[in-house]
């Protein structure tokens, strides 16, 4: 019966693993969304340019050790090796709920939603389960049929990240999804900001912040009151899934909603590279794009202001944040077409 628990226990951490590779390598660039995250927390910002390549060999090496794991290959090598990352995602969850706060972790990208804390406790769950897998393995030499199955397992995992970050994500589960109706979306959020919305005032008797109603109006009269700010107050990041999604004109006036508002097929050329913008391949897509759609129903939003105005002629340039941008499209140079408000396509602009 201890053999087959402990079967049972190396499935489990070999599947666990799998799954979080799966999650990541569908979606690489929004996986290296979380690592930046985690990179800037601890002021590792040099390594940013870098960071969807750590997304990539992450979700390869989770992968194969998930597999071999499975395949009960190199027991006693694998299961050390998984411990050891298992221990390290311990220790940094465990300073991701304490003290370096991160907020949701990525661990299984945005198919699973954890708090640090639950994160926390799943890891250790991971580090019980793997610490009793690796005492019990068995050494083994090395044969070619281990090579065989790290080596497949290592080009397939590589294969799906390579898919996904030329084209798009084999599953989108960021907000701007395709099928998105945005306008319906954005305007609820927009309007339970606006209900959320309070006036802000300090009490220079008490020195305490009081808050009322947006249209309160005796509030103004008191003289013991002064006037802060206007505060939202959501009462929850479920609630506000578009609050990054502000497009500004070069006025600095949040256009967004008037974007969406458009009736009919517009297609957004989303920009967050400049530089890729100097590929032939991609200049080449963007005047097709044109021979398709006539200026004025083509809009570009872009993060740099340093962009050749000559590849967009007569056509509206409007700025927006990198992370929003690729958040709505993973492409450094990408195509979205928004019909009535709902998006209906996105690509890669050399898909075009």
């Amino acid at each position: 019966m201890l053999r087959y628990a402990i079967h049972a226990l190396r499935w489990l951490l070999g599947a666990v693993l799998i799954f979080s590779a799966t999650t990541k390598f569908i979606d690489p660039v929004g996986t290296s969304i979380f690592v930046e995250k985690y990179l800037a927390t601890y002021s590792l910002e040099a390594l940013m340019p870098v960071a969807v390549a750590i997304a990539v060999v992450l979700s390869m090496v989770e992968f194969t050790l998930g597999v071999m794991l499975i395949a009960s290959l190199r027991r006693r090598v694998v299961a050390l090796f998984a411990l050891v990352m298992v221990a390290l995602f311990t220790i940094v969850t465990l300073l991701s709920a304490t003290v370096l706060p991160l907020g949701e972790c990525g661990c299984f990208g945005e198919v699973v939603s954890l708090t640090p804390w639950g994160t926390f406790l799943k890891n250790v769950i991971l580090l019980i389960v793997a610490y009793v897998v690796w005492r019990s393995a068995e050494y083994g030499t090395l044969c070619r049929r281990d090579v065989v199955v790290a080596l497949l397992a290592l080009v397939s995992s590589l294969g799906v990240n390579l898919f996904a970050l030329r084209h798009q994500p084999l599953v989108d589960l960021m907000p701007y999804s395709v099928s998105t109706d945005l306008r319906h979306a954005v305007s609820c959020e927009r309007e339970a900001e606006h209900a959320h919305r309070v006036l802000s005032f300090r009490n220079s008797v008490t020195g305490t912040v009081e808050e009322f109603p947006i249209d309160a109006t005796e509030c103004w009269m008191r003289e013991e009151l002064e006037y802060l700010d206007v505060v939202t107050s959501m009462p929850s990041t479920a609630e506000n899934k578009y609050a990054d999604f502000r497009v500004y004109d070069a006025a600095g006036v949040d256009v967004g909603e008037t974007l969406l508002s458009r009736e009919g097929r517009v297609a957004w050329i989303t920009v967050y590279d400049g530089a890729a913008l100097a590929d032939s391949e991609r200049i080449e897509a963007i005047g097709r794009l044109y021979e398709i759609y006539p200026p004025t129903a083509i809009v570009v939003l872009s993060s740099t202001s340093e962009l050749n105005a000559e590849l967009f002629p007569n056509t509206n340039i409007y700025n927006a944040d990198t992370q929003t941008l690729r958040s709505i499209n993973r492409a450094k140079v990408g195509v979205v077409i928004i019909n009535d408000g709902v998006v209906e396509y996105k690509a890669d602009i050399r898909d075009i």
